[in-house]
């Protein structure tokens, strides 16, 4: 009966032994993986940031030229210009817009008499 107990507190010590190892084995690979992960402080994500590359913003020239379509009430292109736009104003400060256009116009379709009657 003395050799039975001792069989059974030896699996029971061998049991808690087991259990307190797969502990220190799961806490250990919690720490391994929190130290491997991203920055968790300000101070970590500012020194993180610091090492990225410097972003580069490429403006472009702007274009001087364009074309300008005027449209009648039925949605039909009746002119059309092609060469340098300046726009002087773009009406942003509450004074008239002002655009210059140096170029040529073309116009694409015959004008409508106003009653509707055709020559």
């Amino acid at each position: 009966m003395k050799r039975q107990t001792v069989k059974k507190l030896i699996q029971c010590v061998a049991i808690i032994a087991a259990g307190v190892l797969a502990i220190i084995l799961f806490m250990l690979a919690i720490w391994c993986r929190g130290k491997n992960s991203e920055p968790v402080t300000d101070e970590q994500v500012a020194a993180q940031m610091q090492q990225a590359e410097p972003l580069v913003i490429e403006t472009p020239e702007a274009a001087a030229e364009g074309s300008i379509r005027v449209y009648d009430y039925d949605g039909c292109c009746i002119y059309a210009y092609y060469g340098k736009i300046r726009i002087n104003n773009d009406g942003k400060d509450g004074k008239d817009i002002d655009v210059e256009a140096i170029g040529y116009l073309e116009g694409y379709q015959e004008h409508k008499e106003e009653s509707g009657a055709r020559e």
